[in-house]
């Protein structure tokens, strides 16, 4: 089995295998490193706002006589200038290499040079691209140093102080993009109050207190999320896997009908992994006759689906029979994560099936389970008839065929009258749900045993209270293990 291709790969150590005791684990997790974009991110620097008053007095003179023994060096003092001035600085041209040193390097002011005509016209080509604010000014403001090889250090070539725009007071400067760095205190301060529950917005607070204002803390809370993403996105993800299943591992320890099962592709990268504790086995074991299962997106930072197993008990409440996170949503795939949950329930089979209609789903039930009622999710339909359907009346029409407990012979005299009343013989629609009346019509179902569910929306609630109970943004396995 192929996996699709994703962002990241999860890996563990062949180690790892040997301390997890799950049943039948098929093959350890493996995971690689993600690679960080380069992207235009502000330099951590550490800027000390002592060197900013120092450099608000300083003249073209003092600038030109400056000495830095490495380019950090010259840079640090750059940026402090500009923090001082209230320019956003960037970097611009450099030069060749001399035994490993940078010859040249440029730095100007982020207001530099025009947009492109390229991009201008592409703004108003009538594209519905969204115009960008134009922040290139021309200015000429720029400070370049280059290196000295007999001296060993690097000198300042040319420095221009004058701007073609009005510098931001002391108040604005701190919050130029240039000049806002979540650093690795900043962060670990905020993971660390993270793991007592304590919010990034409330860590943010904090931060700034002690630093004594906005200003002086050195960015903004959209910058410490954004930070916190990057991190989540970025982390080596061995110790996600390996934490979550060494979770599981201890998990299993305490509950011997604990069930975890995984494989991998050709690359030993993950594809699939499924697990339910004891409690889900023994609820299965009395009201596992009707199965819904559906999948959901945007819980994990990997984008793949969570596919929910659930069921209703004797108290019409919903219980949880099993969770997989699945690499792709191919009938292949399916067909996997299906046979090991009926693997991890010793082969017992439900009665009915109800899903969302994904032809992956159909197609895999017919393979695993024949002898299962696939039944399609009347919630689904109703809002396809809404879509494809005319009238009120006809999607009113359309949901008493499907609803209404009647006789099969019935049911063929309703949809006749439907055709005739809202011309609808030759609709594409209704053509091709006719065909598959038996995956959804009531009375097809008449003779089977259904727990009182037409639809996938108990599986819909559990997944919006696993979303809940995860919190807002993507977690890594290691948040979604129970």
């Amino acid at each position: 089995m192929e996996a699709s291709e994703t962002a990241e790969s999860i890996h563990l150590s062949d180690d790892t295998e040997e301390a997890i005791h799950l049943s039948d684990t098929e093959e350890a997790i493996h995971l690689s490193d993600t690679e960080d974009n380069e992207t235009d991110e502000p330099i951590d620097l550490e800027v000390s706002w002592e060197d900013v008053l120092d450099n608000r007095k300083l003249t073209v003179e003092d600038v030109m006589a400056k000495t830095f023994k490495t380019l950090e060096e010259a840079e640090k003092f750059y940026y402090s200038y500009a923090l001082a001035i209230g320019f956003g600085p960037r970097r611009d041209t450099r030069g060749g290499l001399f035994e490993g040193k940078l010859r040249r390097r440029q730095w100007v002011c982020n207001k530099q040079g025009y947009r492109d005509k390229n991009w201008l016209d592409r703004e108003t080509d009538g594209s519905g691209r969204n115009r960008r604010k134009l922040t290139r000014q021309g200015c000429m403001a720029k400070f370049r140093v280059n290196y000295m090889v007999d001296e060993g250090y690097y000198v300042v070539r040319a420095f221009d102080e004058d701007h073609s725009h009005q510098c931001a007071n002391p108040r604005q400067a701190a919050f130029i993009r240039s000049h806002r760095n979540v650093d690795e205190a900043a962060l670990g301060n905020t993971n660390t109050m993270t793991k007592v529950s304590i919010r990034p917005c409330h860590a943010f607070e904090y931060m700034v207190e002690q630093s004594g204002g906005y200003i002086t803390v050195g960015f903004t809370r959209k910058d410490l999320y954004n930070k916190l993403d990057q991190q989540r996105r970025t982390t080596p993800l061995e110790s996600d896997s390996e934490g979550a299943l060494s979770y599981m591992s201890a998990l299993a320890a305490k509950d011997p009908h604990f069930y975890c099962r995984f494989s991998v592709d050709d690359e030993d990268r993950l594809v699939n992994i499924f697990w339910r504790d004891g409690n889900s086995y023994v609820d299965y074991m009395c009201w596992g006759d009707v199965l819904v299962f559906d999948s959901t997106y945007n819980t994990n930072v990997y984008g793949r689906p969570l596919v929910l197993f659930v069921g209703s008990n004797n108290h019409r409440g919903s219980i949880l029979f099993g969770v997989g996170i699945l690499g792709d949503e191919t009938a292949d795939t399916y067909t996997w994560l299906l046979s090991t949950f009926l693997d991890s329930m010793k082969g017992k089979k439900p009665t009915a099936v109800i899903t969302d209609g994904a032809e992956s789903m159909h197609i895999t039930i017919g393979r695993v389970m024949p002898e299962a009622r696939h039944c399609l999710c009347s919630w689904h339909l109703s809002r396809n008839a809404h879509t494809n359907l005319n009238s009120k009346d006809a999607e009113k029409a359309f949901n008493g065929c499907m609803n209404k407990f009647q006789t099969v012979q019935h049911f063929e005299e309703m949809w006749e009258v439907m055709l005739q009343e809202f011309e609808l013989r030759n609709h594409f629609w209704t053509t091709w749900m006719y065909e598959r009346r038996q995956l959804w019509a009531q009375a097809f179902f008449g003779d089977v045993h259904m727990a009182g569910m037409r639809s996938t929306q108990r599986s819909e609630s559990m997944n919006n209270f696993v979303k809940d109970t995860l919190g807002a943004g993507k977690k890594k396995m290691v948040d979604i293990v129970p």
